[in-house]
Formats: structure tokens, C-alpha cells, sequence
């Protein structure tokens, strides 16, 4: 198990450790610059039976993550929560990268993770043009609203008005184009589902698509619990013995835009979506507020989704009244 700590210029390297330990071994290190190239030349070195583990670091781990692919080498990406709480455990005090480096793989060594995979590409385009959308709206929604303020102004700079109309046209023409690209459903598969979700009473073309893209097709999730999980539409709460039960909200483990499609969805659903209705009502009565109530509508839709996708069936509004 080789531990690798990722930076955005170097990766730190620890020597590879295959026996677990309940104390903090101190490996020798080597650094490297985190590119594709010095990546490559990397890997060649590498022996038989290797197991890579390295953090999830946004963008940084990419290049990383592909190199090993290409390579096929067994690699298992871990979020900075599990380390961290394997740090406390090793009761280390002092970290640096060659010591995060070998505490990933005393990690390795100790659990033995599932190797990780990455997206197939032409689902990695699909995420990254989804968000690009998603950004593209946001910035056109600001110049909206500075249009919007300088319309009571009787003195308004007329340059300025004309700046933000030319960007607000500029980028009205780029959700135009990554909205034909992103909805143009030319796979069987992909139509298929999409057919499926949007039959979900409140569920629109940008919610069903950005469920299928977010979550692969529901393909790699073996119940709802995950899926809610994955997205983020879970609480978090703390309990110890009888005295503490506390609340921290939602996860919020999943794409943010996501959902905040779902929760626009789910403004739908709570008038149109019989169960989603009920949901929302019995929520209310409770004395719960308003966002509580919504959030529970999002995990009522979220469960419709999957039973439609994996039953393989066509929403009917009101299924659970008629049983």
C-alpha cells in the first residue's frame, strides 16, 4: 500500500507498507511533480501488487487518477473525513506531507479500501458541462438583477447598462448552446431513464437530467439510503446516551447544484405530486418549518425516482392513495 499526499505542483510519495500497524510508522518519502509526464515515469518504476491510496482533492487528484487508470494499477481514493479520523486514531501530532503521505498508507495497510474507478468519459463531459450550465445561469442572473436595481435609477449610466446587456446577450447565447448539448438525448439508454424520472410528478428536463448525470443511471446504488446519502439529502445528527440529540442539517455530501434543481422540483411536487402533497402537509401539521418540510418533499421525490427506475415502471400520481 503506497500512500500518496496530493498537492496542486508536487505529490509526496511514501514507501509502500503491506503489514497493519496500530501505531505510526515513519516511511521514506520521494516528490514528484503532479503531472501526467512525471506521473508516467513514476508508475514505471512501480513493482507487482501495488495498492495506491491518495485523498479526494478536487481537481489535483486528476491527473493522478487517469495516469493509474491507463496504467492499471489498483488505486483507492478516500475522503479527508476518513483520514482525519485515522490521523486521531494514530494520535499524531506533528503532520507534514511526507507524514500525511505515510499515514495514507498505514490506512491502506490497516483497511485494505475498495480500489476506486473513474467515470466513464463521456459521463465526466456531461457532469462538467452540467455545472458549467449551472454557473453560466448563476452569472446571467446576477447581470439580471444590476439591470433590474438600475432600471429606478433616473440616472443610470447608460455605458454601464449597455456593458451588462451585452454580457447578460453573451451569455444567454452560451446557456442556449450547453442547454442543446446537454438535453439532446441521442442514447437509447439515457432516453430511456430520462422517460422513466420525468414521469415523477414536479421532476422537469433539468432535474431528470441532472439525476441520471449526477448518479450514473442509478446504475452503481443498490438502494434509495445510498442515493440519499450520495446526494446529500440526509440529516446529520448526534446522539449520546440520553442527555444529547442534536441536529446539524443536511450533509450536503452530493453536488450543491443538484440540489438546489431538486429543491425547485420539489416546489412543484408539494402542489402537484399527490404523495409529495401529504408529505408536505403531514410535515406542517407537525410544526416544522417551511425548508424542513421542502427538504422531506425532496427525499419523497428522490425515493419516487429510484422506484420507477429500478421497477422500471411509469410514475402514477396517485399509486399510494389507490393501494
Amino acid at each position: 500500500y503506497i500512500g500518496i499526499d496530493v498537492g496542486s505542483h508536487e505529490l509526496v510519495i511514501a514507501q509502500g507498507l503491506s503489514q497493519a500497524s496500530s501505531k505510526f510508522i515513519k516511511l521514506p518519502v520521494q516528490t514528484i511533480d503532479n503531472t501526467i509526464e512525471a506521473i508516467n515515469q513514476w508508475i514505471e518504476t512501480l513493482g507487482e501488487n501495488v495498492h495506491i491510496i491518495f485523498e479526494q482533492t478536487g481537481t489535483y487528484n486528476l491527473p493522478l487518477s487517469y495516469a493509474l487508470t491507463l496504467h492499471e494499477i489498483t488505486f483507492s481514493v478516500i475522503t479527508p473525513s476518513q483520514s482525519k479520523g485515522f490521523v486521531k486514531s494514530m494520535k499524531v501530532t506533528h503532520q507534514h506531507d511526507g507524514v500525511d503521505a505515510a499515514l495514507l498508507s498505514l490506512y491502506g495497510a490497516n483497511y485494505q479500501p475498495a480500489p476506486t474507478s473513474i467515470e466513464d468519459e463521456h459521463l465526466h463531459h456531461l457532469r462538467q458541462k452540467r455545472k458549467h450550465l449551472s454557473t453560466l445561469m448563476t452569472q446571467k442572473q446576477a447581470y439580471e438583477n444590476q439591470l433590474h436595481a438600475l432600471s429606478f435609477d433616473p440616472r443610470a449610466d447608460k455605458l454601464v447598462i449597455e456593458s451588462l446587456e451585452l454580457l447578460q446577450m453573451t451569455l444567454q447565447i452560451q446557456i442556449t448552446k450547453f442547454k442543446e448539448e446537454l438535453f439532446t438525448l441521442d442514447d437509447d439508454q439515457h432516453k430511456h431513464l430520462f422517460g422513466l424520472i420525468k414521469s415523477v410528478v414536479g421532476i422537469g428536463d433539468a432535474s431528470a437530467n441532472a439525476l441520471i448525470i449526477a448518479s450514473d443511471g442509478f446504475k452503481n446504488f443498490s438502494n434509495v439510503k445510498q442515493v440519499l446519502k450520495f446526494l446529500g439529502i440526509v440529516p446529520i445528527e448526534k446522539h449520546s446516551s440520553k442527555s444529547v440529540h442534536k441536529n446539524y442539517g443536511l450533509a450536503k455530501t452530493g453536488l450543491g447544484y443538484v440540489r438546489a434543481i431538486l429543491y425547485m422540483a420539489a416546489r412543484s411536487a408539494k402542489k402537484y405530486n399527490l404523495a409529495c402533497v401529504a408529505v408536505y402537509q403531514r410535515q406542517r401539521a407537525l410544526g416544522k418549518a417551511h425548508k424542513v418540510a421542502m427538504i422531506a418533499v425532496m427525499n419523497k421525490l428522490i425515493r419516487q425516482v429510484f422506484g420507477v427506475v429500478k421497477n422500471q415502471t411509469l410514475f402514477v400520481n396517485d399509486f399510494e392513495f389507490a393501494k
